[in-house]
């Protein structure tokens, strides 16, 4: 039985993987709230809003590692910065298209990733993250 709402935050600029992606979370039954943005400065200027409280900042991040003008290394190199400052600290998965190891295993050694995993996020995947770093959640 869920017993509580993730906050969920989708950092990728693709429209058509974001509508998928949100429809997936959706049909995982993970009680949940969904921002999507679409540049690394957005998804930083969350965790930089001071006026946003600490229970609302993301629990959960799928992180896009190819994103314009910035990459999702770039948002951890500037997310680390931050997190230094913050009692909260979400779950980030690189949730990328990239066939290329070099990308998994340097998004991997990042001390903030938790997991990367390839597009596109399914359903088995969303349940499999939510029992490994949300126990507490259960799976619908």
């Amino acid at each position: 039985m869920l017993t509580r709402s993730l906050n969920i935050l989708l950092v990728d600029d693709d429209d058509t993987t974001n509508f998928l992606h949100t429809l997936t979370l959706q049909a995982s039954g993970v009680p949940h709230t969904l921002n999507v943005v679409e540049t690394m400065p957005d998804a930083l200027a969350i965790f930089q809003d001071q006026t946003i409280p600490a229970t609302q900042l993301p629990h959960l991040v799928f992180l896009d590692l190819n994103l314009p003008g910035h990459t999702g290394f770039d948002f951890l190199d500037e997310y680390r910065k931050l997190a230094k400052d913050t009692a909260t600290k979400p779950v980030i998965v690189v949730l990328s298209a990239s066939v290329n190891h070099e990308d998994e295993k340097k998004a991997l050694q990042a001390p903030e990733v938790a997991a990367f995993r390839s597009k596109p996020l399914s359903v088995a995947m969303v349940h499999q993250i939510i029992s490994t770093y949300f126990p507490d959640l259960g799976t619908a």
